[in-house]
């Protein structure tokens, strides 16, 4: 069957399947289904009404990447909405069903409603780096968990641990630990060395993930340039690269705060306004590094520079949770046109 009417596709995606609407221009459904969550199932749908009656899909971010990547690679109108915004129009309806949720987002693109900047899908490499990015946080909260529950077990000994991040180092510092008790008539049993064992190989395995991305860092030209900002390492240089994507489609600069979540949120109502605490929208691994950066600026780096003069003042004048954070947007305004500019960082602009 070829429709014989242009028509709007919801498309609300799952792990396994997602559920796909197709209403008319009068808002009438001409398809309600729930297929396995692939590209191809959906295309097939799309050549039984024509593909060239398609006006727009609307797909929420999130899961459904992988069909929004090989949509738009078939030449496919994709509008990806961001799942904070579309929840409200969503939420319109009685019934909170997958079905239902795809039958409003294809209400919403018939509708044309502007719900914000439509979501940026980054390339395949950018994504890979923050896969990588994500396995080290994974790595790392491990073995922040593990060196907690070795220190909870000597602490009951009472004997305390302090210990660094090189590998073999947690080893050693155990095993004289426990020596030490065992001298004083302490008995501490022995399985507290299979922790000690996967501490140490955690630590192993986030010592060669900071190895490869380091040099992951160096070799894109992009990452290497951001590197020349006081506070800016190859972590915070991969994380700022991946979550922007394309520098281009920021207008203007100072829009980069905002999108990271690093600007205060205004509340206004009549005669009264309120600026609040910062928004914490966007990229939430880009902002930690991005704020861990301005913190060395501030308390541990050595070289001068206009952005740490400004940050030094503006904590005098506040304190320091809030300079950072200043420092921290500022930070991101600087490297966004590093990267457009291509120059590396000038400590006196």
């Amino acid at each position: 069957m070829i429709a014989d009417t242009d028509y709007w596709v919801g498309i609300d995606a799952g792990h396994a399947e997602c559920a796909i609407c197709l209403i008319d221009r009068a808002g009438n459904v001409l398809l309600e289904a729930v297929r396995d969550s692939n590209a191809g199932a959906v295309t097939d749908i799309l050549r039984v009404f024509g593909v060239e009656r398609v006006q727009a899909i609307t797909i929420e971010a999130g899961v459904g990447v992988h069909i929004v990547r090989k949509l738009l690679n078939r030449g496919l109108p994709i509008r990806v909405v961001d799942p904070r915004k579309s929840s409200k129009f969503l939420s319109i309806r009685r019934q909170k069903t997958d079905p239902s949720d795809a039958r409003g987002l294809a209400e919403l693109g018939r509708l044309g409603v502007s719900i914000g900047a439509g979501i940026h899908i980054n390339r395949p490499d950018q994504d890979d780096i923050r896969i990588q990015l994500n396995v080290r946080r994974s790595i790392l909260n491990c073995r922040i968990r593990t060196d907690a529950a070795i220190r909870s077990i000597l602490h009951r000994h009472g004997a305390s641990l302090s210990v660094g991040n090189s590998p073999g180092k947690l080893r050693f510092e155990v095993t004289r630990v426990l020596l030490e008790r065992k001298r004083q008539g302490y008995a501490v049993r022995a399985d507290l060395m299979r922790l000690v064992t996967v501490g140490e190989v955690l630590r192993s395995q986030l010592a060669d993930l900071d190895r490869e991305m380091s040099s992951l860092a160096e070799s894109i030209d992009v990452c290497a340039i951001l590197q020349t900002m006081p506070g800016v390492g190859p972590l915070t240089a991969l994380s700022f690269y991946s979550a922007i994507g394309d520098p281009h489609r920021f207008s203007r600069n100072a829009d980069v705060g905002p999108y990271l979540g690093l600007a205060p949120a205004l509340r206004q109502s009549g005669a009264t306004a309120h600026r609040g605490r910062v928004g914490r929208f966007g990229n939430k691994m880009a902002r930690n590094h991005l704020i861990i950066g301005a913190t060395l600026i501030l308390t541990q780096c050595k070289s001068e520079s206009r952005l740490r003069s400004w940050g030094l003042d503006l904590m005098s004048r506040t304190n320091f949770i809030k300079a950072r954070v200043a420092v921290a947007r500022k930070m991101a305004v600087v490297l966004l046109q590093m990267w457009k500019s291509g120059v590396p960082f000038d400590a006196k602009l």
